[in-house]
């Protein structure tokens, strides 16, 4: 594998296993005396500026984010913010979180602070009104529409941040992982061990499935079962090999096991998926 495929495939295993919370969130002008400096919050923030002007600093970094940019503030960060004149800020905001397993997702992945949203975008404004009006409903549903929100909005940012700047921050660390994945994704059909994992790594076998899980927030096994998951779906919809046929190519020659972990990951057992996915095809 490659290593901007590499590179690719461990940003995208970060991202699936990212757990987003909304916290505080609103529409509002800001006053004249709106200013706090070098403080570090524990909580990221997304301001969307509608109307007037301010000042933000994050680390060493200065801006002065005019009406349709999108400023993401990460916790951990010290930041300063202040009021420049006397038209400051109408601005839309939300404080969150945004954890893959124990770590905050901007302390892996290095992103732009500003983002321009282009002028028949309404995509932005749209989901921060979403968010607003779900946070005032008192429905079982809610807080997880809020939430679904609040991911389209962290994913439109990562999508126009791409065109700019990406960067995997802990870049020791990241390449450990990218070697660790890009090996699982080309020996996932044979039985891997934790212990082949962690030779590659140059790694104890438990610090190894430690850092797994801190950045994943899952094992290193977890994530081969999905790997070969994903194969037979894919050979379940695209060809009528037979479940023992299936199994010995995506690494799970058992096929009473195959059909007990495919049930449990999937919720459906391998002949029901294969009919469903017919049906999709027709």
């Amino acid at each position: 594998m490659n290593n901007g495929l590499a590179r690719k495939r461990l940003l995208q295993m970060y991202l699936s296993n990212l757990q987003v919370n909304v916290t505080a969130l609103g529409f509002n002008p800001v006053w004249s005396d709106w200013r706090d400096i070098d403080y570090t919050p524990d909580y990221n923030k997304f301001y969307f500026i509608s109307d007037g002007e301010g000042w933000l600093k994050i680390g060493d970094q200065e801006l002065y984010p005019k009406p349709g940019q999108l400023a993401l503030m990460p916790e951990g960060i010290r930041q300063s913010y202040s009021a420049i004149n006397d038209k400051p800020y109408t601005k839309y905001w939300c404080h969150f979180t945004a954890k893959i397993g124990t770590m905050n997702l901007f302390d892996l992945i290095r992103l732009p602070w500003m983002i321009d949203v282009p002028v028949n975008d309404d995509l932005p404004a749209y989901l921060f009104k979403e968010m607003l009006r779900l946070e005032r409903t008192d429905s079982l549903s809610s807080s997880l529409n809020l939430n679904a929100c609040l991911l389209r909005l962290v994913g439109y940012f990562l999508d126009r941040s791409v065109q700019i700047d990406i960067q995997l921050a802990h870049a020791e660390t990241s390449d450990i992982l990218r070697a660790a994945l890009a090996y699982i994704d080309d020996h996932f059909q044979r039985n891997i061990t934790i212990q082949e994992l962690a030779d590659l790594t140059h790694m104890h076998p438990n610090y190894f499935i430690r850092l797994s899980k801190k950045h994943f927030g899952t094992t290193p096994i977890q994530y081969v079962n999905r790997k070969r998951i994903d194969k037979v779906k894919w050979l379940l919809a695209s060809t009528d090999l037979t479940l023992s046929a299936i199994g010995e190519q995506a690494g799970i020659p058992d096929s009473s096991y195959l059909s007990k972990l495919f049930k449990s990951t999937t919720g459906l057992s391998p002949t029901h998926y294969k009919m469903l996915a017919g049906q999709k095809r027709i």
